[in-house]
Formats: C-alpha cells, sequence, structure tokens
C-alpha cells in the first residue's frame, strides 16, 4: 500500500519515455527507471498529500487567529503536515510556534521532536512516517496562559485499493491491450521467492489494475542496535560504520536479496540474515558520497517484489540512524624527540611511556609542559584525587552528553 514494486510495462512506442507519466489512479506514481521503445520499467511510489492548517480558528476568550483549523488531524503515513500562521497584530513578546509535546497536558518541547521559531508569521513542514498518535503545542503565545494545541493522528490503511493503469505521453493515453500476466521482473542476482496468494489478481477485459494489498504490505515493528553502537549521540540508533541493526516485524522475506534496507537516500544496511519476521543487517556508510556522521538517515525496508514496509515502530526516532565518528588508528612523529602517540596498542592495551618534562623543554623552553612541570603548590594542597573510577567517568558521560543533547536540538537558548 506504500509503493515500492518494480512494474514492467510492454508494449510499443514509448521511444525514450523522456515524457511519458505511468500512474495507478490517483494513489500511485510509478517512476521509470529503464526504458525502450517497447519496454519500460518503474517503481511505485505513493503520492502522499500535503495537508495545511492555519490559524483561522476562533477562540473563545480571544477571538479568530488564536486556534488551529484543525486540532484534530488524520492523515496516512508519508503525508505532510504544513502549518503557516499570521497574526494580524502582534507585539515583541506575541507569536505563534508549533513544537511536539509528549501528551496532551504538556506545553515544554519532548527535546526529539519537530520544532519551529516563534514569530507573528511562520511556518513550519513535517512528514509523518510512523503510525501513532503526535502531541503538539506552541510556547505561549502571549503571557502564560495561552497554549494552541493540536493533534496529528497517522493511521495506516486497513483496507485494499484497486486502480487502473495510466500510460500517457504528454496529453494522450497509451491504448491498452489486455492479456494474461506470463512472468514477473528480474532482480540482477536475486531470484524471487514465489508471491504470496492472500489476494486474487484483479481482472479487467479494458485495463491493467494494480491492487494495494493491505496482506502484502511488509511492517517494521522494530529496530534495535546489536553490535558497534555509541553512547556519544543522545539518539536510540547510532553508531559506527559496520554497526549491525536487527529489525523485526513481519512480511519479510526469507530470501536474503529479496529485502533490502535502506540508510537515507544513498546508504543501505546489507542484509546478512533473513526470515518472515527478522532481518539482520551491516551498516555501509562507504561509498562514492560516504554517509555523513551525526546526519538523521532515515531507516527504511522494502521487500522485492512486496513493497516498502511500514515504519509501525512504537518510537519514531528507532526509525532513523546516526553514523558517529570513529578513530581506529593514529600515527604521530615528532622530529625532535620522535615522540610517539599516546594511545593504547589495539594489541596490548597498553599506552605507550608519556614524553617528559625533559623532552619539552628540549623541543621548546617556551612550551608550555615545559614551562609549567606540575600544579602549583595552593592546586595540589585541594587535589582529592588523580584517577577516575568507572562511576565517575560515567558521571562525566552522562552529563557531557545532556548537555550536548540539549545544544544540538535546540533546546540551549541564543545557540545557532
Amino acid at each position: 500500500t506504500l509503493g515500492g514494486t518494480m512494474v514492467k510495462i510492454s508494449g510499443s512506442g514509448f521511444g525514450n519515455c523522456s515524457n511519458i507519466d505511468v500512474k495507478f489512479g490517483d494513489l500511485m506514481t510509478c517512476e521509470v527507471s529503464e526504458c525502450s521503445n517497447t519496454e519500460l520499467i518503474c517503481n511505485t511510489e505513493r503520492i502522499s498529500k500535503v495537508h495545511q492548517l492555519n490559524n483561522g480558528g476562533r477562540h473563545p476568550v480571544y477571538g479568530p487567529g488564536y486556534v488551529w483549523s484543525d486540532i484534530e488531524l488524520e492523515i496516512l503515513p508519508g503525508d505532510t503536515v504544513e502549518w503557516v500562521w499570521n497574526l494580524q497584530v502582534a507585539s515583541k513578546e506575541t507569536g505563534i510556534s508549533v513544537q511536539q509535546v509528549e501528551s496532551p497536558a504538556n506545553n515544554e518541547w519532548d527535546g526529539k521532536g519537530f520544532k519551529s521559531e516563534k514569530g507573528p508569521k511562520g511556518r513550519l513542514r513535517q512528514q509523518f512516517y510512523s503510525p501513532g498518535d503526535y502531541f503538539y503545542s506552541s510556547q505561549p503565545v502571549f503571557g502564560k496562559e495561552l497554549f494552541m494545541k493540536g493533534k496529528i493522528q497517522v493511521v495506516s490503511d486497513t483496507e485494499d485499493s484497486t486502480s487502473a493503469l495510466s500510460v500517457m505521453m504528454e496529453d494522450i493515453p497509451a491504448a491498452q491491450e489486455v492479456v494474461a500476466d506470463t512472468g514477473s521482473v528480474a532482480y540482477d542476482g536475486c531470484a524471487l521467492s514465489p508471491g504470496s496468494d492472500c489476494i486474487a489478481d484483479p481482472v479487467s477485459s479494458h485495463a491493467f489494475l494494480f491492487t494495494m494489498a493491505v496482506c502484502l504490505t511488509p511492517s517494521v515493528s522494530s529496530v534495535v542496535i546489536s553490535s558497534g553502537s555509541s553512547n556519544a549521540s543522545a539518539m536510540p540508533i547510532s553508531g559506527f560504520n559496520g554497526a549491525g541493526l536487527i529489525i523485526e516485524g513481519s512480511g519479510f522475506s526469507d530470501n536474503s536479496c529479496q529485502n533490502v534496507v535502506s540508510l537515507g537516500d544513498n546508504h543501505h544496511c546489507v542484509v546478512t540474515s533473513s526470515s518472515t519476521s527478522q532481518l539482520t543487517c551491516t551498516v555501509d556508510g562507504a561509498g562514492e558520497t560516504p554517509m555523513p556522521s551525526l546526519k538523521e538517515q532515515k531507516i527504511a525496508v522494502t521487500v522485492r517484489n512486496s513493497g516498502s514496509a511500514l515504519m509501525a515502530v512504537s518510537d519514531p526516532d528507532t526509525a532513523k540512524f546516526y553514523l558517529v565518528p570513529k578513530v581506529t588508528s593514529t600515527n604521530v612523529k615528532n622530529e625532535e624527540f620522535n615522540a610517539a602517540a599516546t594511545t593504547a596498542s589495539p594489541s596490548t592495551g597498553v599506552a605507550p611511556e608519556i614524553p617528559s618534562d625533559t623532552d619539552y623543554c628540549d623541543m621548546d623552553a617556551a612550551h608550555t609542559m615545559c614551562i609549567y612541570s606540575g600544579p602549583s603548590e595552593e592546586c595540589q594542597a585541594k587535589a582529592t584525587g588523580r584517577e577516575f573510577t568507572e562511576e565517575g567517568k560515567n558521571l562525566i558521560l552522562n552529563k557531557h552528553n545532556e548537555l550536548r543533547k540539549r545544544v544540538s536540538t535546540g533546546g540551549e537558548s541564543g545557540q545557532p
């Protein structure tokens, strides 16, 4: 029901397909990937909708402009919501904003969802992929009591939909000579397992029909990182290149090559094992354009030739992967005293000897480590310890991650 199915269309007069538009009713478009004069191959993609909300609702006390036009909006996965606001009368303290909150009773941003700036005019666009309820509120519009609240409810399809094929060359529709389906699309190096028989093929004598079947739509219920994880990021699915992911759900193929796990637009998680309910894959952040570090990469699963999976995860943040940079080796050489890096050896776990004060003085008498050979008597008298316990390390790390998250997610005022 979400697209992601490869379709082969045979006929004549396609040319180079530069002006051909393929659709299945108003529900699916089909992007052409290969073309000849007699055959084209395209990939279905659901036509998502943009739902616009404005501040045209009427507040019982303050009048028009202080309530959203639809405070409970129901949409489908893949749809986009756009909030647009314009206050006709505003002061420096008056303005509207949109921020995701944990529940209808909360007004504070949840620290990880969508968030806009506050102002008398503005807009925010947010696309939703996972089913569930998403609550939002504004900052105080003015004073400390007026908040503009609402709910976005993302619901998955519960019924099948059947649409007719449309192939248009500019404004001219292609004639359709309906014959029985005699084959399937071939994937390089991957022999497809037989498809499910949970639904019968649609039948028509005048047009080719395509059914978007709920029973054929794969679904992802959870994503966890099994190896190569990192606590350097506040996001739940963050790790190094080569990290392992375990994806659970339904409707997958036990033929590993039929399952494709995408990370963003340009990278993949290579499937190493699969069953109908679980996929195991390894993050591959290499390629012509390496995966950028600490940038959101949307996790998407496609099952050839069942289509794109519904990301029905309980926490939408687990449907995003963040690559964390990792230093695997260093090689430092100083020509004055030929000192190696103080990084522990991967094989022994023992760090090389730290250069002495004399080594630094031999380099430069003005070197900081030569001028200050140790703590002053005053500081030394106040010293209470020289070693870190595991508890102390974790305390510092957790506080660092807490403050870093506040800055990176926009929770610290005055930051870019």
